[in-house]
């Protein structure tokens, strides 16, 4: 069971008093809403109820500083959302490094953000100030799909997604690229995509 899992994991960090361990264990398991299925098999948890029993996990012995994984990937709305407010709970009093390609986990979380691309850091700050870098230069369009290979050709596309059947594309420009184009609010997958680019362009160079 999760209470007994837990008390086991509290064990091996070195909380060896009973009642310490007790009052430690079921802290835990209430702060990450565990709590009514303490007794349950974790092997019986939904994905996301697995996530927040590993948060309950790397909470024992206090740390100042924990890094999570793609927390939210596979999970339902619901529980991302749940998974959400639980690590920005734990954010207020401990550092928390958030690993993951899903950018509304980004959005919705992060006070100061980083991309990576090839083992190095390529760009860093607040999600709008990293944003506020491409206002203004962000554009979009829906083509036909068989088009994508010829706008691709003649313009800086960014990534493109399926909307009604038909395809949008994203692209970045500096001037006004007219051709139907709108100007568009930028996101932080516009930023991650743009960075990913230019980064290639520069090791091509």
């Amino acid at each position: 069971s999760a209470l007994r899992m837990l008390d086991h994991f509290a064990v091996l960090k070195g909380v060896v008093d009973k009642g310490e361990r007790k009052e430690l264990v079921d802290h835990l398991l209430q702060e990450v809403n565990l709590w009514d299925v303490r007794k349950t098999a974790v092997s019986t948890y939904s994905g996301g109820m697995k996530q927040r029993f590993g948060i309950a996990q790397a909470l024992i012995g206090d740390p100042r500083l924990v890094i999570v994984d793609e927390p939210t990937a596979g999970l339902d709305p619901q529980e991302r959302r749940r998974f959400h407010n639980l690590l920005a709970d734990i954010g207020e009093e401990t550092v928390v490094i958030l690993s993951t390609h899903i950018v509304e986990d980004v959005s919705d979380l992060c006070s100061n953000m980083a991309i990576m691309g090839k083992g190095k850091i390529l760009i860093h700050g607040k999600p709008d100030d990293v944003t506020a870098r491409l206002e203004g230069a962000i554009y979009s369009k829906i083509i036909d799909r068989g088009e994508l290979g010829e706008y691709e050709t003649n313009y800086q596309v960014l990534f493109s997604t399926l909307v009604g059947g038909r395809t949008r594309i994203h692209i970045v420009s500096e001037e006004d690229p007219g051709n139907d184009f709108v100007a568009t609010p930028v996101s932080l997958e516009d930023v991650y995509f743009s960075t990913l680019r230019e980064h290639q362009i520069q090791i091509a160079a």
